[in-house]
């Protein structure tokens, strides 16, 4: 008898059901798509992808709690909207045991329908997923269906999890409501009442004060190890709560006297219904500005590891770089068995040091400027480094670079842009400087990408071009053979190589060792070469991209939580909505000003929350990437600026999309009820 009637409700209330479907959807093909990465033969034959799985499990039971609490709501919305039915079951004598289990049936039919389409929608979602890691090393992918029986159990288990949670939860207060509470419960409304005063203009700034005080300790951290950041976030979600709490206060004193402005172009109604809203749910409010502000800014944090992993490869140039330190070297063998299987174009040419340092105090004093106070250069670039111009006019013809004609009797800087204008002025004022007896050009500085970004390459930030000539008297540091291939190089490629040259293996750089001097070194075996570049240079950074997937799977998790809350908070006020809008007709206000102010209405009470979201989230973001790109490069390699543009931009973007696909199926719902 219940599980008809169950199936009866379900069909008579899918409208209803409508967005609680959606949002299972949603939820399913997210947890499917990213639980897929685990069981995913492709992915585990990808280098230092170990700490994936348990990444994505540990994410995965937080996104249980969350989703959780998100159905919960929405199965409490969907009692409040049906109270007067249940209240009928009630009067007529079903105990409220048996009205609990008739909202289990209906709400776990509900569930497992939108299992069906999220895991459909989850295996589109996963091959996505996996031709964008894929791309990140450089690896082709090829589309394909794939069904793991494993990822649909894990993800099954992870949404009965919290469906059953969900339900029950809501059962028990089913089980316990009178049916006086539920008669009248449909009626509940907002008070709508909200005092005005100085002391809601005082809490209210108090509140931004807060915020204000809370964004300068995250940034400027003053105190260090961790205690100023601790503050600052508190100060955060203080003004958070403050801000949602006070607003409609602040709004009522601030306007709410102005007879002029109330009551021109129909404001009075609109006014008084969204602060009265606003009212009613600022704890709600101040929740949802929590979650997208985490929304935005794992996606920024996400976009940012991605960027720097990205920026890092372009800085690379070159694809290949075999070093040997102390020495010039033959590299002809190795050239040899790599273009047995790969189409590339190699040079072979020396570093060398002229024992100076002047450059060298230009690149230390902006690492320090830049916030790497304890950084050290590797020991092999103690002084300056130098190479023959012949030398760095065939790197340029390798690379593709526009020709440069070089005076065969004057030095040349090739450095990082970060170090171009510094350089520049060195040249420009200093009349003295010279090189191996060679003064400078004086527009001679280059900023092109030249693998000097991760050292072992062509310098530490810099080289210096000097006369063919010039070279004969100084020490060499190491040879190199440098090579573009045709095609990216995958870590595999990288693995073939090394195994089938004798003699080369790849450099490490998390092996460096201290040498006397107290500065670091990777060349420890002078009898050894060591196969470097820009693939290789990325390989090291695959570890983060565990990291990167994460972040995304608990940003989109957390939007749809958000979004789906404040839609059902819309959604769930229509009667009221219904009610004013008559009132308004009654005096005189045609049906096109109505459906005006209740889409201004809506796109309010839709912006509000994201207004503090969006200024917090840039703070994170921007304290975040400063922090990576002092962990992983000793000087800038795009501007801060550019950095944090790009980031948040690409978060935004992806936020906007899924954001705007609530709100317009929001606007839509709500027009059509209100006809």
């Amino acid at each position: 008898m219940l599980m008809k009637l169950s199936l009866r409700n379900a069909k008579r209330q899918f409208n209803e059901y409508a967005l609680f479907f959606v949002t299972l959807t949603c939820a399913v093909a997210s947890m499917y798509a990213f639980n897929a990465l685990i069981f995913s033969d492709t992915v585990k034959a990808l280098p230092d992808m170990e700490l994936l799985p348990y990444l994505i499990v540990a994410a995965s039971l937080l996104i249980i709690l969350i989703m959780g609490w998100i159905v919960s709501y929405m199965i409490n919305y969907m009692l409040k909207k049906r109270s007067r039915e249940f209240s009928v079951y009630m009067v007529s004598g079903i105990p409220n045991r048996k009205i609990s289990t008739l909202i289990f049936y209906e709400n776990s039919l509900i569930g497992l329908l939108a299992f069906v389409p999220g895991i459909v929608l989850g295996m589109l979602f996963s091959q996505i997923l996996e031709a964008v890691l894929l791309n990140m090393f450089g690896l082709p992918y090829m589309l394909h269906f794939s069904f793991s029986l494993p990822t649909v159990g894990l993800t099954f288990l992870y949404f009965a999890i919290m469906l059953v949670y969900s339900i029950r939860k809501n059962g028990k207060w089913i089980r316990r409501v009178q049916l006086r509470d539920m008669l009248y419960y449909d009626q509940l409304n907002e008070k709508a009442s909200v005092s005005g005063g100085i002391s809601a203009v005082l809490i209210f700034s108090l509140s931004v004060l807060s915020g204000c005080a809370g964004f300068l300790l995250v940034y400027f951290q003053p105190v260090g190890k961790g205690y100023d950041v601790l503050a600052g976030i508190v100060l955060l979600l203080v003004f958070l709560f403050g801000f949602f709490t006070s607003v409609p206060a602040f709004l009522v004193a601030r306007f709410g006297n102005r007879i002029d402005w109330k009551y021109r172009n129909h404001r009075l109604v609109p006014f008084r219904g969204f602060t009265a809203k606003i009212n009613s749910t600022s704890t709600v409010m101040g929740v949802l500005s929590i979650l997208f502000m985490l929304a935005i800014a794992f996606g920024g944090i996400g976009s940012t590891i991605g960027l720097m992993v990205t920026k890092n490869v372009e800085a690379g140039a070159f694809d290949i770089m075999i070093l040997h330190k102390g020495e010039l070297r033959d590299f002809s063998r190795y050239a040899a068995i790599i273009q047995q299987d790969f189409s590339v174009q190699g040079y072979s040419y020396g570093i060398y040091t002229n024992g100076r340092t002047d450059f060298l105090a230009i690149h230390d004093r902006a690492v320090v400027e830049a916030g790497r106070t304890t950084y050290r250069t590797y020991a092999e670039f103690q002084h300056d480094t130098c190479m023959a111009q012949s030398d760095y006019l065939k790197l340029r013809e390798l690379l593709g670079y526009k020709q440069v004609e070089l005076n065969p009797a004057l030095c040349y800087v090739h450095c990082v842009p970060a170090l171009e204008k510094n350089v520049r002025t060195l040249i420009e004022t200093q009349d003295n400087l010279e090189c191996a007896g060679y003064s400078f050009a004086a527009n001679g500085v280059f900023s092109e990408s030249f693998s000097q970004v991760n050292d072992y390459g062509n310098g530490a930030g810099y080289i210096i071009v000097v006369p063919d000539s010039a070279v004969r008297q100084l020490e060499v540091v190491y040879g190199v053979y440098a090579a573009v291939t045709e095609k990216p190089l995958s870590p595999s490629d990288l693995q073939n190589i090394t195994s089938a040259c004798d003699g080369l293996v790849q450099l490490d750089r998390s092996s460096a060792k201290s040498t006397p001097s107290g500065a670091p070194t990777i060349f420890m075996h002078e009898d050894m070469d060591y196969l470097s570049g820009k693939w290789m240079d990325k390989t090291e950074f695959h570890y983060l991209y565990s990291m990167l997937i994460c972040l995304f799977y608990l940003a989109l998790i957390l939007e749809i939580t958000g979004a789906a809350i404040l839609a059902t908070q819309v959604l769930s006020d229509w009667q009221i909505k219904q009610r004013q809008d008559r009132i308004l007709r009654q005096l005189g206000m045609n049906e096109r000003h109505v459906s005006k102010l209740n889409n201004r209405q809506l796109s309010q009470i839709f912006l509000l929350p994201i207004i503090p979201s969006l200024i917090l989230s840039v703070c994170f973001v921007y304290v975040s990437a400063k922090k990576i790109l002092v962990s992983f490069f000793p000087l800038p390699i795009v501007p801060d600026i550019l950095w944090i543009s790009q980031s948040l931009g690409i978060a935004l973007v992806l936020f906007s999309l899924l954001y705007g696909i609530y709100y317009v199926a929001a606007r839509i719902s709500y027009g059509q009820r209100g006809k």
